[in-house]
């Protein structure tokens, strides 16, 4: 049985960590599965059952001290290096663009398959990362992706910014796929609009705010945030300055099903993503989407759920057209849903491992 390694930052909470948990769980009876990860401080929330877990000792750092960003990058090198020595796998897979430059920054030889979830154009302009800079990000990418056996992406947007900024042509595009949602409690709320996601300035919330304050007098819609984040202190001083104390609220980290079921329209305005699980949920729940018309965006949505970046008027008066027009808000979730079923998990577990295939067997 050939061995796998996948390497992962962690298996806390998120959309990676539950795909790495879902395909890890889908190959454990073919090969021999070794997970990776990057830190050794985080709580793992997956019930992983016959895989062995191996983990980066998280390392001490001052964030202060030059090129702290870069030291930290070569010492999960040089420990995943001492890991894939010891595993040796026939071939590692990685998840995300940080841990896909420190696997193939490794010297242990095998074959690589790299994942990229996220716009690289629009993920590392003018900010840090994992205390590393755009440039650095931009100058390895250019250099290393190259060197990877496939680069899978999780939206054509992002293989297309692989071959037009990189030149890189060994991706293929392989979408998320969506378990079909079993049986759950509802929430206590009904009859509101909804967004789930982390409180963070690219997923739009605050816009949300602001679109919601302009029409809070022509819906008896309540607003209802599931998420958290950096962003909580800056949306509560937003809703608190609006006088939205009664009408919006921040739920904080919790099951989105029970709410997505609930909800009258879910509104998405995020800026840019890699490819939305949260949104193949929502359509599968058979429930209405609006969302900013991000990169990718028109993979997996249609034009009439889109709406201009940063237009927060254009938002405002579509969340209104839906809410009181309850016809074609009907149509629009059915149209949804039935294009959610082009987006099962099972198809894309398997285009996974038909790529795996190609490698080990190389």
């Amino acid at each position: 049985m050939k061995t796998i390694a996948i390497f992962t930052q962690n298996l806390d909470i998120g959309g990676v960590q539950k795909s790495v948990f879902l395909l890890s769980n889908y190959l454990k009876d073919k090969f021999d599965i070794k997970i990776i990860l990057a830190e050794d401080n985080k709580n793992i929330n997956y019930n992983i059952q016959d895989i062995e877990i191996f983990k980066i000792k998280t390392k001490k750092i001052n964030i202060e001290e030059e090129n702290i960003g870069e030291k930290l990058f070569n010492y999960r090198v040089k420990e995943l290096t001492t890991l894939l020595e010891k595993i040796k796998p026939h071939l590692l897979i990685s998840y995300e663009d940080y841990n896909n430059l420190i696997a193939l920054e490794s010297s242990f030889s095998c074959k690589k398959i790299i994942s990229c979830r996220v716009s690289i154009f629009d993920s590392y302009q003018d900010k840090k990362i994992h205390l590393l800079s755009s440039e650095f990000y931009y100058n390895k990418i250019k250099n290393l992706y190259p060197k990877a056996n496939k680069i899978i992406t999780v939206s054509n947007s992002i293989k297309n910014e692989l071959e037009d900024i990189f030149h890189i042509n060994n991706s293929i595009t392989i979408h998320n796929g969506i378990l079909k949602i079993k049986t759950f409690t509802p929430c206590n709320y009904s009859n509101f609009i909804l967004n789930i996601g982390r409180l963070h300035k690219q997923k739009g919330q605050l816009d949300l705010i602001k679109a919601f304050n302009k029409i809070k007098t022509q819906i008896k819609e309540n607003l209802l945030i599931v998420g958290e984040g950096v962003l909580r202190a800056e949306l509560e001083n937003e809703i608190e300055k609006l006088n939205l104390k009664n009408r919006v609220f921040l739920i904080g980290a919790d099951l989105p099903y029970s709410y997505i079921k609930n909800c009258s329209l879910f509104v998405f305005p995020s800026y840019y993503e890699g490819f939305s699980n949260t949104i193949l949920e929502v359509m599968s729940l058979k429930k209405n989407i609006l969302a900013y018309n991000y990169k990718g965006s028109k993979e997996v949505l249609f034009n009439e759920n889109l709406i201009e970046k940063g237009n927060i008027e254009e938002l405002s008066l579509k969340i209104v057209f839906y809410l009181k027009n309850k016809k074609e808000n009907k149509l629009l979730e059915d149209k949804l849903f039935m294009h959610s079923k082009n987006f099962s998990l099972n198809k894309t577990l398997q285009k996974y491992e038909e790529e795996i295939k190609k490698c080990v067997e190389l």
